[in-house]
Formats: structure tokens, C-alpha cells, sequence
């Protein structure tokens, strides 16, 4: 596949009640998913991180960086997974 994105990155956002998960190229947010947080990201992040890439005709071979921005304590189990899964995004981009 071309690499038609220069630039795209995946944002997770984890605040004490909410989750959002955004898809930007450049600097530009192209897509965005938010959902109540119900202990529940594992469950809901790959199926909406599949929206977003189908939608937007995206390949996670386009995506350059993985960002976390948490304002939960660090040893929340969400905080954990959420940590998990930016660093496991990083590494599949990176391969």
C-alpha cells in the first residue's frame, strides 16, 4: 500500500470518566471515538481503532507515533493496559 499519510499518529486519551481515542494526520484530527470508561478499554479500543483506520482508509503500516495522555493514577489497572497497549502499537509501527 502507498503511504498517502505522512504524518499519522493515534492519540488515546484516559481521563477518570472518559476514554477517547483519536486519529490525526499531521496535525490535522481526522477521526475520533469516546466512549464512558467502565473498565472496559481493552474490550473497546481495537474495535474502535478498526473504525477508525477502515474509515479513513488508513493501514497501521501508516501510523508513525503512539501517544498517551492518562490523568489516572499510574497503578490503575486501566492505566496499565492503556500503557500496555501504546507501547505495543509503538513496537508493531516500528517493525
Amino acid at each position: 500500500m502507498t503511504n498517502k499519510h505522512k504524518d499519522m499518529t493515534i492519540q488515546l486519551f484516559l481521563h477518570t470518566q472518559h476514554v477517547r481515542l483519536v486519529l490525526v494526520d499531521g496535525e490535522t484530527t481526522i477521526g475520533q471515538r469516546t466512549w464512558e470508561d467502565d473498565n472496559d478499554l481493552l474490550e473497546k479500543f481495537f474495535p474502535f481503532l478498526d473504525e477508525l483506520l477502515t474509515e479513513h482508509d488508513v493501514d497501521i503500516a501508516d501510523i508513525t507515533d503512539v501517544t498517551l495522555q492518562c490523568d489516572v493514577p499510574r497503578g490503575y489497572t486501566t492505566a496499565r493496559i492503556a500503557r500496555t497497549i501504546v507501547k505495543t502499537l509503538r513496537f508493531a509501527c516500528r517493525a
